[in-house]
Formats: structure tokens, sequence, C-alpha cells
């Protein structure tokens, strides 16, 4: 049997595909989205969804992905709005670093250029 930490995020989940599903069939949102309707029964009952349907679901509707993963409580809310993914210079290629050395002498260059 769930936790109630278990049912307040499959009810948020549940929820979120209601309004975007409204007025489709279980069977409708299961075929469209490519996985079983049973899926639809255990999130009304309140089981958490798998970040596998989540997805599904998502990019089925054409739904922003992280929207989905936040409603259904995977990620936060915050780590859904976030709208830069900084990397380390480990993980960037050379020309990834050159670009940025680049761009960063322009900026440079037009600040010391605008000050008085």
């Amino acid at each position: 049997m769930p936790n109630s930490q278990q049912a307040s995020h499959a009810t948020r989940w549940y929820e979120y595909v209601s309004r975007i599903t409204e007025g489709m069939t279980a069977r409708e949102v299961a075929h469209r989205a490519g996985f079983d309707e049973s899926a639809m029964t255990r999130w009304k009952q309140g089981r958490n969804a798998d970040i596998k349907f989540v997805v599904q679901f998502a990019r089925a509707f054409h739904r922003n992905v992280l929207e989905a993963l936040a409603e259904a409580e995977l990620i936060t809310d915050e780590e859904a709005n976030l709208h830069e993914v900084r990397i380390g210079v480990q993980d960037m290629s050379t020309h990834q670093l050159l670009e940025e050395l680049a761009n960063r002498i322009e900026n440079h260059t037009a600040g010391a250029k605008s000050m008085p």
C-alpha cells in the first residue's frame, strides 16, 4: 500500500495527465503515448509514475519534458525551470573552449570601449 508521500506524488501527476488529456479515455491516452492503459489506473490509485512513462507521455502530447518530470515530482520545479546547463572545462571540446574564449575576449573588448 502506498504511503501518503507516494500518493501525493502520484496525485499531482494524475491531475496533470487529466488536465492535458481532458475528454480522452484512458485507452486513447495510452494508445497515443504508447503504454498500457493499466498505467493510468495505477496513477489514479496513487502510484508514482515511472520516468519512462513520463517522458513518453510528454513527447506524445507535445509537452515540455522537464515540466512533466516536475509534475511527476521526479525533479523539482526549480530544476524544471533551469534554462542553462553549465559544464566544466574538462567536459568541453577544444572547439567549445576556443568559442568561449573568443566570446569572452569580444565581450571584454566591447565593454572596455563603452567605458568613459
